[in-house]
């Protein structure tokens, strides 16, 4: 009987969904398993804030004022998003020149969210959608499911390359959405210059093509020059934020600030999907993030700029000759050039064996045809995790033959 069961099941599964051979296998067992080849691994994986940068006690707080609004808050309600979150939300981008108001945003659960309204509402199957090479794993795992073609632009050091871009949307023409993190990017960690930011709108408005700017780590600058978001720039950009870097993941709030018609069609959008956000939360955020998130993330920044400053010390210290990286001034993240012979998918597991874990490159790339990259996170490993933990990946590669 169990056997009859398993193969209707299995012939059930073969009628899903054509879309569902985008999801694959998780990303999280794999890195479960690696865990388990040392006693002591050092994770250079989280794109998350350091646990003593998350405002537990003012969480902890504010959730005690979210619930004075009970039983009020209990039914149905606010598609677009808490009122007084929406107008914080406002106030927090106009001093980087995004000028709008409360009815211009709806919250989101997560920006991941915000991107997956916007593919519902801008994207049919065959469509394009452009995208930077390599570029968030999130966002390329939900356009794969949409079952559109991804057209990737290469980048330098200076973020997206603009030549590449304009060659693509000349060649693309059902290309509909640019989607892009030009502020210390996932997984580079690079910045858009200005100039380039300027040209890339232009090319968008001639080609008539949504711009879609994922922001989530707009106030984690730790020098260099600020730059305008697109947003500032054009308000027909969909901008993307999140509470995720500035307060915690697990709170998933972030939100989107669109043109009008595109609001108004991610607003119906979002209500087949789950209606609102968790009502209740959206209000602990509020509470948590009003007269304190500034002050907040001006004593947390240095965390971060220690670490960051740690990771490149380290990376010049330790790793072998034939090996670069990126230098970012914000984010997460730093993003490294192996030697050529480095197959990164089949060293995880040597690195694994030295203590340390790592995000593949070729997991941010929709032709996963680069096999000598990594991303490495320094938000969450102190300082002293951090040199140990390059030390060891030194190690490791050093133990391959012909590296020196």
């Amino acid at each position: 009987m169990a056997t009859d069961i398993t193969t209707a099941a299995d012939a059930l599964s073969q009628r899903a969904a054509a879309r569902t051979h985008a999801y694959g296998a998780s990303i999280w067992t794999e890195i479960l398993k690696l865990r388990k080849h040392h006693p002591d691994p050092i994770y250079f994986g989280d794109g998350a804030p350091a646990p003593e940068a998350i405002p537990v006690e003012r969480l902890r707080q504010a959730s005690i004022k979210a619930w004075a609004d009970a039983p009020d808050a209990m039914g149905y309600g606010e598609s677009e998003g808490y009122p007084p979150l929406r107008q914080f939300i406002a106030d927090w981008m106009r001093p980087r020149g995004i000028e709008s108001s409360a009815d211009d945003i709806i919250v989101t659960a997560g920006s991941t969210q915000g991107i997956e309204v916007i593919c519902r509402v801008m994207l049919d199957p065959g469509d394009t959608i452009v995208v930077e090479n390599p570029t968030f794993l999130g966002a390329l795992e939900i356009f794969e499911s949409y079952e559109v073609n991804i057209a990737t632009v290469g980048m330098d050091d200076d973020g997206m390359i603009i030549d590449e871009l304009a060659d693509v949307l000349a060649r693309e023409p059902r290309a509909k959405v640019l989607y892009t993190i030009p502020t210390f990017q996932n997984p580079t960690g690079t910045t858009m210059p200005l100039e380039r930011r300027q040209r890339l709108l232009e090319l968008a408005r001639q080609h008539d093509v949504l711009v879609v700017e994922d922001d989530p780590y707009e106030s984690l600058q730790y020098d260099g020059e600020l730059v305008s978001p697109l947003r500032a720039l054009d308000d027909n950009v969909v901008h993307l934020g999140t509470f995720s870097k500035t307060i915690a993941p697990a709170v998933r709030t972030g939100w989107a600030v669109a043109p009008k018609p595109i609001l108004e069609l991610m607003l119906a959008a979002r209500q087949l999907m789950d209606l609102h956000n968790d009502r209740i939360t959206m209000r602990t955020v509020y509470h948590c993030a009003d007269g304190f998130l500034r002050e907040h993330m001006a004593r947390v920044r240095p965390i971060y700029t220690w670490r960051r400053d740690a990771m490149l010390a380290a990376l010049e210290k330790e790793m072998p000759d034939n090996t670069t990286w990126s230098r970012p001034n914000g984010g997460f993240f730093v993003w490294i050039t192996l030697p050529e012979q480095i197959d990164v998918s089949t060293f995880s597991a040597i690195a694994a064996d030295y203590g340390v874990i790592y995000f593949p490159g070729h997991w941010f790339m929709p032709d996963q045809n680069q096999r000598n990259v990594i991303r490495l996170s320094f938000s969450t490993v102190t300082e002293d995790g951090i040199r140990e933990g390059i030390k060891r990946l030194g190690d490791a590669l050093r133990s391959v033959p012909g590296i020196s």
